[in-house]
């Protein structure tokens, strides 16, 4: 298994959810984050056995790690418990277990030295084992009667996906993906959860935070001291800049980009809070500082000496830097959430909740977390067709596709569809082949080798041509307009 870069066990770091900001591990340790691991797996063809994969979604303390201890022999039967893995999707492991058995078990955060251990409340959980095959299940902290679905995996409702365009068409005419697709990092937000509110209510999130920096050293020090006087979000992308501009040797280069990846990636999903600092900021502050990133990390990728390690960490910070487009460095921009919240056609309750949790936070002090209180938003005024104005909600669904471009947080055809204007002949006759392809790859219901095979076959032509596009550096007097645009090309590629 292949950990990203921007992927920590929380053993090594605490969410924004916990009162401690995370101490990043020296450059060596982050750096054996990009080592492939082998692990041995079960076998659940194994007559008799059933292979179980578990998953717990649930944030620990420093130093802390979850275990899971049951009935079955293979989970300690009830005297020592099995260590789960920290991965993106949460703590996982895989276990053997005997087919048809009856299981109980429950899960147990260790301390930092194995000392201590807290099990979670209510009752055991319990599972009845089928014959064989695969079974997963997906679980959630002191939810111990949570149902289990056929698959195992707990029966929850989840926000709509919206349906992705069935035909294409002239891909250089038409739109390759609905406005309201879902966000790509909508689905990993670990930090708080959206709250309506009627009037200014986001306090200081992080007054009772603590920042550990024992036994660091280098530009992991100074991010951990630098994040102490960075509270909101455009302090800390400022805090990166200056990171990422300062290091004068190799070493120092490669460290500064796994920090910052880390720091952005657990800023991006929630698990490091931004909160307000009084001041007012509107979000072309952020994508002015964004820009400014982008073009030392540019300088980067064609300076003497750059290494595979730098260039994948590079290709991991660019997905958690804002958008520098035209129209969000502009003196007030993304303004349709203004008109919005002063419409007279929806209730007045609604719009307060609008105006005080989405337009005046998002001018006054934007974060990641604006985007997943809209999105919660988009999903209570669509849950009942026709409950509120049509016009109304075609708005809304507008200043949502508009906000993921700015947190470029939009699906794999959005960003296509954002660079198909740069694209010369034969640039949109690969992407207009990909696009098919992968449509065609989406519809079919078995492993089709030649559909697979034609689809990776126009990916990689697609990908040559953007490739191509980008090898050469970035002028010095390249516009902004120029800029903006290579930035959606880093991420298309």
């Amino acid at each position: 298994m292949t950990t990203p870069v921007a992927s920590l066990d929380p053993s090594l770091a605490t969410a924004a959810a916990r009162p401690r900001l995370a101490a990043l591990p020296p450059p060596s340790a982050a750096a054996a984050l990009l080592v492939t691991k082998e692990k041995n797996r079960a076998d659940p063809s194994k007559s008799g056995s059933v292979l179980l994969q578990v998953c717990l979604q649930h944030q620990v303390k420093y130093g802390e790690h979850v275990g899971i201890i049951g009935s079955a022999k293979e989970l300690g039967a009830w005297k020592q418990h099995v260590k789960l893995d920290w991965s993106e999707d949460g703590w996982v492991c895989q276990l053997e277990l005997p087919g048809e058995a009856a299981v109980e078990f429950k899960f147990v955060i260790v301390s930092k030295g194995g000392n201590d251990k807290t099990w979670e409340g209510g009752d055991n959980r319990a599972i009845q084992l089928p014959k064989g095959g695969t079974l997963d299940i997906v679980c959630n902290w002191d939810k111990t009667e949570e149902p289990l679905g056929p698959s195992g995996t707990p029966k929850v409702d989840r926000a709509p996906k919206h349906a992705a365009p069935q035909t294409v068409g002239d891909v250089s005419a038409a739109n390759l993906a609905p406005e309201t697709d879902s966000s790509s990092f909508g689905g990993q937000w670990q930090g708080s959860e959206a709250v309506f509110m009627r009037s200014n209510e986001h306090g200081n999130k992080s007054s009772d935070r603590m920042w550990d920096t024992a036994g660091l050293g280098g530009m992991a020090l100074k991010l951990v001291e630098g994040d102490k006087s960075s509270k909101n979000w455009w302090q800390k992308l400022d805090l990166v800049r200056r990171l990422v501009s300062e290091p004068v040797d190799d070493q120092s280069r490669l460290e500064a980009l796994i920090c910052s990846a880390i720091y952005l990636k657990w800023i991006y999903t929630g698990q490091i809070s931004c909160s307000e600092d009084g001041g007012h900021y509107r979000p072309n502050k952020h994508a002015e500082i964004s820009r400014q990133i982008f073009r030392e990390l540019e300088k980067m990728y064609y300076t003497k000496g750059i290494s595979p390690e730098d260039v994948l960490v590079i290709r991991k910070i660019h997905p958690c830097l804002p958008s520098f487009k035209s129209e969000f460095t502009a003196t007030v921009p993304l303004t349709r959430i203004r008109d919005i919240a002063h419409r007279n056609d929806i209730p007045h309750e609604l719009k307060q909740e609008i105006k005080h949790t989405i337009q005046n936070k998002l001018h006054r002090s934007a974060g990641p977390e604006d985007l997943v209180a809209t999105e919660a938003m988009l999903t209570r005024i669509t849950k009942n067709p026709g409950e509120y104005n049509g016009a109304f909600v075609e708005q809304f669904q507008i200043f949502y596709s508009e906000l993921k471009d700015f947190f470029n947080a939009g699906s794999l055809f959005e960003q296509l569809e954002s660079i198909k204007e740069s694209l010369n002949d034969s640039g949109l006759e690969a992407l207009s082949s990909f696009v098919k392809t992968k449509q065609s790859l989406d519809q079919v219901d078995a492993a089709n080798i030649q559909v697979v095979m034609k689809t990776l076959q126009s990916l990689s032509s697609l990908r040559s041509v953007l490739m191509k596009g980008l090898e050469s550096g970035l002028r010095n007097d390249a516009t902004d307009a120029g800029i903006a645009m290579r930035q959606k090309w880093r991420l298309c590629e």
